[in-house]
């Protein structure tokens, strides 16, 4: 599988992302389904409905991929696969016992004064303020794990030092839904860092739709991805310490066995029948449905 770092939650202390981001391209590059690579089969199928209108379907789930995922983030020391925190379900939990020297500002008063100056030194639009204040209170005023090397110069003397030895915790959401279903997940995650379950937040979806997307799930709504969540400025709309990592196949192969529903793969089954208009042959999908595939395709 093919990883791409989208944003490196540069806030989070260097120890625990770092990991943190190891720990998530294993668990994805561990996703193997043809001779140690992540291959997908992108051929399209069609199904005849009652109506005998004949449409697309769905032949690759997206359960294979995050359930394989979560099977896979389970299998490591601290970390948990689907885990229920405050009421919401979320995909994953990384747990790292960290030491250090973080900070805390000295008069939560002047976190306006700090924000201001870390937006004009960023070239940030003003209305950046919206979101970063729910991030950098969480981070400055109710925690101490984080470093002020991103911060303006004229702003560190408003911290002080705390030494902190505890557990960091970062919420996982793995993202195959269409764009709605981020920014879900961005406010999942953000609900958990406001009421202090979480100190970070990895978020993980297709890198692009011409390479991940919609050829994994050609012609659905499953076109979420970082391409499409860049255009909307999603960054400006996060407020907590993030990383976020794109997933996309090695490569693609029609004659490569389908993701199944549970974390099995699987090949449509040929009848050696046509449909009654002769342009399809009918095949047997994994549900046991009559499936249509266009006559010359192989």
């Amino acid at each position: 599988m093919k990883i791409e770092i989208k944003h490196d939650g540069s806030f989070i202390p260097h120890q625990v992302r770092d990991n943190a981001i190891d720990i998530v391209s294993s668990c994805l590059q561990k996703i193997i389904t043809s001779n140690n690579e992540f291959v997908v089969n992108d051929t399209i199928y069609f199904r005849a409905q009652r109506n005998q209108k004949v449409t697309t379907c769905v032949m690759n789930s997206a359960t294979y991929l995050s359930n394989s995922f979560q099977s896979n983030l389970s299998m490591i020391d601290g970390c948990y696969g689907e885990t229920k925190r405050h009421g919401q379900n979320i995909d994953g939990l990384i747990t790292r016992r960290i030491q250090g020297t973080g900070y805390k500002i000295k008069d939560p008063n002047r976190l306006l004064e700090v924000l201001h100056s870390y937006i004009e030194k960023n070239d940030l639009p003003e209305s950046s303020i919206y979101t970063l204040f729910p991030m950098f209170y969480g981070m400055y005023v109710q925690s101490n794990f984080y470093d002020i090397a991103n911060l303006p110069p004229e702003t560190q003397h408003l911290f002080k030092e705390e030494y902190f030895d505890s557990e960091f915790r970062l919420g996982v959401e793995f993202e195959t839904g269409n764009i709605a279903s981020s920014f879900r997940a961005f406010n999942k995650l953000f609900i958990l860092f406001q009421e202090g379950y979480i100190d970070a937040g990895v978020f993980i979806t297709s890198t692009d739709k011409a390479n991940s997307a919609t050829r994994i799930w050609p012609v659905s709504n499953r076109n979420g991805s970082f391409q499409e969540l860049e255009k909307r400025h999603y960054l400006n709309q996060v407020s907590l310490p993030l990383i976020c990592i794109g997933f996309s196949p090695d490569r693609f192969d029609n004659k490569a066995s389908f993701l199944g529903k549970g974390m099995s793969l699987y090949n449509p089954t040929p009848t050696g029948k046509r449909d009654t208009t002769g342009a399809y042959d009918i095949f047997i999908g994994e549900d046991g449905e009559e499936i249509l595939r266009p006559i010359g395709i192989s």
